[in-house]
């Protein structure tokens, strides 16, 4: 290998010791939602318990921060693109605290380089944007009434904003003519790719989808989640991010159902 060669690391590296006990405590004195999951798991919390504590609808919510601690402390890295990329993004986030000790920092950052190469590989983007079509057209046929999230298979894997994990996301009401409509103005407006879909916020009643809706697209304009007026397809393209959304969710007590997941 000349010097001009880069390796990809294909295997995880465990964490010593040393740094396992050094992560446990930076997420036991984590400030965000993350340190607030563990030191409730860390205090026999279950899941389950959790969810209901915290008043949550969405019932993977606590297992998605429970995967990033898992990789953070163990080294057990997801390898579906998706999670590995919102896992990856934990990770710069802790590699930015200067007070890491080498051997730390070195394992971090080799695990970081090992998600970053999952989630960008392209056969595995491919197989889970085929099972999420599948998936899309099986819910779409069942035409449940609620808020329906979908995304182009590029800004899933490619965050429109990879500092912050926002990209571009439709979000409309889910009544059969609107998503007949929908996909014909995807047929017809040369967007690149088939629009995947991610979550559907049930309302129980298409008559209430329509306001519901509208407070959807309130909050995200009030948040200044920026409305794109230029996307082909609509007006109804937000830059913004899952876990923004089923926070949303939550606030209106609607239940989610998850396609696909990349909410962190």
């Amino acid at each position: 290998m000349t010097d001009h060669q880069i390796s990809t690391p294909i295997e995880p590296i465990e964490p010593s010791h040393a740094s396992r006990t050094e992560i446990c405590a930076l997420l036991a004195n984590d400030e965000s939602r993350l340190g607030e999951i563990y030191n409730l798991l860390e205090a026999g919390k279950t899941p389950d318990e959790i969810q209901a504590e915290l008043g949550l609808e969405y019932n993977r919510f606590v297992w998605n921060y429970e995967r990033v601690i898992k990789a953070l402390r163990d080294g057990n890295l997801p390898t579906a693109p998706t999670v590995a990329s919102q896992t990856a993004q934990r990770f710069r986030t802790i590699l930015k605290n200067n007070n890491l000790t080498g051997p730390t920092r070195t394992t971090l950052q080799h695990n970081l380089a090992v998600l970053e190469a999952r989630s960008n590989d392209r056969s595995n983007q491919d197989r889970e944007t085929e099972e999420a079509l599948r998936t899309t057209a099986q819910l779409e046929a069942q035409g449940s009434p609620g808020i329906y999230v979908y995304t182009l298979p590029h800004y899933l894997h490619h965050p429109y904003d990879p500092e912050t994990g926002r990209t571009l996301f439709k979000v409309g009401r889910s009544d059969r003519n609107i998503i007949e409509r929908f996909r014909n103005q995807t047929r017809t407006t040369a967007l690149p790719e088939e629009p995947v879909l991610l979550r559907i916020y049930r309302t129980g009643d298409i008559e209430k989808s329509g306001a519901i809706e509208r407070h959807f697209h309130v909050t995200l304009e009030a948040a200044d989640h920026d409305r794109s007026t230029a996307r082909t397809g609509g007006t109804e393209w937000f830059l913004t991010s899952l876990k923004f959304l089923d926070q949303i969710a939550g606030l209106l007590n609607l239940p989610v159902d998850a396609v696909l997941d990349n909410s962190d």
